[in-house]
């Protein structure tokens, strides 16, 4: 057989190895899509809460109690609405616990820091802007500067209606502080979804965070069609996007546990409070001529042992 013969056979063999994988990954985030969705539930109401966060001069998080935490802890102010849906567990009594922390290089709250929440609810998903409103606000005490504090905590109560409910699953789940050799296993699964990240594998990523994508559609209340038009538009998610250059991922090591729900979820953190699956990398511009541009990015995972389940999944 000739070279060229071979070199022909060669080629074809290669794009058909292609179009296998192609169609294998196509199966495989139908499958994911088609597992979300199963998640996902119609509701005929649709109450909407959230939260006015503005804060400078210190790191902020907030927890709801039952559930997880938001994180404004880089140290520039900042300001946002948050949507509180995804953290609420069920209806019923709410409490937001407020953890106030020290910028870097600081180990007192200084007298820069400031913090203001105000929390609101909306009838349902389309209301309008003016239809939102305030059910309670906190803002941090002035003259903590004096006490010295390195760390300042507060809980904010209200009361939450929603369709959705959580609190059997998490009944459920396996109380992990319990568990032997808890923490190796929450390290061995974080750098199994880091491993995925920096191989830039979109799908095992994406296969790991179904419980969480579904539980973000469920509780914003999220059409099928919808939720199929975001996860097959191509936008891919920052830890595993190709266009970040020269891409470092933080070691899972020298890291801070932290149990929440009574123990049936656990995250690690970073000891300056960022997610412990950070990236860090550069950015060039489409346009011609243009910088890299330096990249940071990180994602909390939140992990929990449902019943009957082998390991530890992403909440």
């Amino acid at each position: 057989m000739g070279k060229k013969n071979i070199l022909g056979i060669a080629i074809l063999i290669q794009f058909l190895n292609i179009g296998c994988q192609a169609q294998n990954d196509k199966k495989t985030m139908e499958q994911i899509i088609s597992d979300i969705k199963s998640q996902v539930k119609t509701y005929s109401e649709t109450p909407v809460y959230t939260v006015q966060m503005n804060k400078q001069g210190c790191k902020m998080v907030l927890e709801m109690q039952g559930n997880v935490d938001y994180r404004m802890v880089e140290n520039n102010g900042e300001s946002m609405m948050l949507p509180l849906n995804a953290m609420i567990t069920k209806s019923g009594p709410q409490t937001a616990i407020v953890k106030i922390y020290p910028k870097d290089g600081e180990e007192f709250i200084s007298k820069y820091a400031h913090v203001k929440l105000t929390f609101y609810h909306a009838p349902n998903k389309n209301s309008r802007l003016s239809d939102y409103k305030k059910i309670t606000e906190f803002e941090l005490p002035s003259g903590l500067e004096e006490k010295k504090l390195p760390y300042y905590e507060t809980k904010i109560q209200f009361a939450a209606t929603v369709p959705f409910d959580y609190s059997n699953e998490l009944a459920e789940a396996k109380d992990l502080k319990t568990l032997p050799n808890i923490e190796q296993k929450v390290v061995q699964k974080y750098n199994e979804i880091r491993n995925a990240c920096e191989n830039l594998d979109s799908l095992a990523y994406n296969k790991y965070l179904v419980h969480s994508s579904a539980l973000v559609y469920n509780t914003t209340y999220t059409s099928k069609e919808q939720i199929e038009e975001r996860e097959t538009s191509g936008d891919l998610l920052a830890l595993v996007d190709p266009q970040v250059k020269k891409r470092s991922f933080t070691p899972i090591q020298n890291y801070s546990v932290q149990y929440y729900a009574n123990g049936k979820i656990v995250a690690l953190w970073q000891k300056n409070h960022h997610p412990i699956l950070y990236l860090k990398g550069e950015v060039i511009s489409s346009k011609e001529g243009s910088e890299a541009k330096l990249f940071e990015a990180g994602d909390p995972i939140f992990l929990y042992l449902p019943k009957n389940a082998e390991g530890l999944q992403v909440w």
